[in-house]
């Protein structure tokens, strides 16, 4: 089982980019859950996600409570407090723009350090910041085909009634997926 926390901001994104990773595992017809969590203002406080599915279509996700993850996406330095849910060797996507430089990440991590601010921008999307991410964890992780991951992205946002911003979403995407080498 993969379990996944998306943490930032509210207005990060982070809620989004949690779950279209859902919805791209529960498309592969494996057993996925998404649980958000926010403080009382949405904007600007605290806000994170849990992901979980099955590696299989045969394993079944049984809680989608938090409990030792595989991956922390933090999206801000107060996000890094949620390592005290993850495994011993997590892998953690650290958005640099929002943490500081001399932060010392837990021994045996891996770390994958992206700006998503400045990759957003170049992508022409600044509001696409976990999408940047999202296209960073495919890549690094390789979790599902870059190909499958765009076409679930764009209808997810479809979906959504957000046709417009397809291409900008998509752009976003692969500055991550580019970038996580």
């Amino acid at each position: 089982m993969k379990e996944i926390i998306f943490a930032g901001f509210g207005g990060q994104g982070v809620l989004t980019g949690g779950l279209v990773i859902a919805e791209m595992a529960s498309r592969k017809d494996r057993s996925a859950v998404w649980m958000p969590a926010y403080g009382p203002t949405m904007r600007g406080g605290k806000a994170n996600c849990v992901v979980k599915y099955g590696e299989t279509a045969e394993e079944q996700v049984g809680s989608p409570i938090m409990e030792e993850a595989d991956i922390l996406v933090a999206m801000n330095q107060p996000s890094l407090d949620y390592l005290e849910f993850c495994k011993p060797g997590v892998t953690i996507f650290a958005n640099m723009h929002n943490i500081s430089a001399d932060y010392i990440f837990p021994e045996g991590s891996k770390v994958v350090r992206l700006d998503c601010a400045e990759l957003a921008e170049k992508a022409k999307n600044p509001k696409g910041q976990s999408l940047v991410m999202v296209g960073a964890i495919m890549r690094y992780l390789h979790l599902f085909d870059a190909d499958f991951a765009r076409t679930c992205l764009d209808e997810f946002f479809a979906k959504k009634g957000k046709n417009a911003y397809a291409e900008a979403n998509r752009r976003a995407f692969d500055a991550g997926y580019e970038a996580a080498v």
